[in-house]
């Protein structure tokens, strides 16, 4: 099994350098402060984990039916 890496390809990360999230290196192994890692990379990555704790619940990202602007302008 290969060892996991960052969206950039780098290697996984405990310990954050100054300035990074340390939370962040210590759950993902990397941060948006991180090079070539952008911050909706990071927020995408915080979802998901927060999405996997609540899997069995009735939750989705989607919404139950159309706004009332997305309406007028679909």
């Amino acid at each position: 099994m290969a060892d996991k890496t960052a969206p950039n390809g780098r290697p996984l990360e405990s310990t954050a350098p100054p300035s990074h999230s340390l939370i962040a290196h210590q759950v993902h192994g990397w941060c948006s402060k991180c090079p070539g890692i952008e911050v909706w990379e990071e927020l995408l990555a915080w979802r998901q984990r927060e999405r996997a704790a609540h899997q069995d619940g009735p939750f989705t990202d989607l919404a139950p039916a159309a706004s009332r602007e997305a309406e007028r302008h679909g």
